[in-house]
C-alpha cells in the first residue's frame, strides 16, 4: 500500500468532535503509565481531519521532533518516521486492523487487542523497534472518529523476528501473528494466564531492566520472594528465560491495558 491509497482510505470521515473529546482518553493515559512494560509516548489522533491534536509531554525524548511539530501534523509526517522498508507494510497493517476491528464490533467482539510492530526513527536519527497500540477509540456508526495511540520503545529488548501485526482476541482465547497482512504466519489458541498484582509489579520492573536485588528493594520484598515470583511467571507463561518472559508479555498484552 502506498501513501495515496492510505490517504484515500482515511479521507472518508465526516462529522465533528466535541471540544472536550480528549477527556474520553484520560483512563487510557493513566493505565499506560501504570502498566507500561517499556518507555512510551502517546498521541491523540483526530480521524475526521486526520491530524494529531495532542501528545504526551515526553515525546521529544523519543524523536528528533518537538511537540509543536507533532501538533496538527498529518498522516505523512507520522508514516515517514518509520523505516522506508516498513512504511508500506505499516500502512497496510493499519488499514487491515481498522477493517477487522469494525468487523469484530459487528460480531459483538470488543475484547480484542491489535499490536503493530515496526522500526521508527529515534532522536539520534537511528531506527529502533517499536510497538504501536491504540487501546481506545471514539467510534460512531462503525467509524473511528478519534484514537489514542501509544508507542512503546522496544530498543532495550533483545527480541528477534517480531511480527508485523499480532491480534489478541480474548473473546475466543486466540492469537494470530502476521508477517504480512496477506500472509498468516502463525495462529494459536491461548488462554490468558492469571497474573497477580504483585507479579505485575515484578514484571513491570523486570521490563525496565531492574535485576532481582533492585526489584526486592523497590517492592520491599526479599530476594527469594522476587525469585519465586519470577519462577511462577515463567511457569504460567511456559517460558524459560527472562527475555522470553518479557517477549511473551509484550506479544500477549499482559500489562498494556
Amino acid at each position: 500500500m502506498d501513501e495515496l491509497e492510505f490517504n484515500n482510505y482515511f479521507d472518508k470521515k465526516v462529522g465533528e468532535l466535541t471540544a472536550d473529546y480528549f477527556d474520553f482518553f484520560e483512563d487510557s493515559i493513566k493505565n499506560a503509565k501504570r502498566f507500561a512494560i517499556a518507555p512510551y509516548f502517546w498521541l491523540i489522533h483526530n480521524a475526521i481531519n486526520w491530524r494529531i491534536e495532542r501528545t504526551s509531554k515526553n515525546i521529544e525524548k523519543f524523536t528528533s521532533f518537538r511537540s509543536k511539530d507533532w501538533t496538527n501534523s498529518k498522516n505523512d509526517f507520522f508514516i515517514n518516521l518509520f523505516h522506508p522498508e516498513d512504511r508500506q507494510y505499516i500502512m497496510a497493517a493499519i488499514v487491515f486492523s481498522t477493517n477487522l476491528r469494525m468487523q469484530f464490533l459487528r460480531e459483538g467482539k470488543t475484547d480484542v487487542v491489535f499490536n503493530h510492530y515496526g522500526r521508527m526513527i529515534d532522536r539520534n536519527g537511528e531506527y529502533r523497534w517499536i510497538l504501536l497500540q491504540s487501546p481506545r477509540q471514539i467510534i460512531i456508526n462503525y467509524e473511528i472518529k478519534a484514537s489514542i495511540v501509544i508507542i512503546y520503545d522496544l530498543s532495550h529488548f533483545v527480541i528477534k523476528n517480531l511480527p508485523l501485526l499480532s491480534i489478541i482476541d480474548f473473546n475466543d482465547n486466540e492469537v494470530q501473528y502476521f508477517k504480512h497482512v496477506d500472509q498468516d504466519l502463525l495462529k494459536i489458541d491461548t488462554e490468558k494466564p492469571t497474573i497477580t498484582k504483585r507479579e505485575k509489579e515484578v514484571l513491570n520492573l523486570m521490563a525496565q531492566g531492574f535485576n532481582s536485588p533492585e526489584i526486592a528493594e523497590k517492592l520491599f520484598l526479599s530476594y527469594h520472594t522476587v525469585e519465586n515470583h519470577k519462577r511462577n511467571l515463567r511457569k504460567k507463561t511456559n517460558t524459560k528465560t527472562s527475555a522470553e518472559l518479557i517477549a511473551y508479555t509484550m506479544n500477549h498484552s499482559l500489562l498494556i491495558l
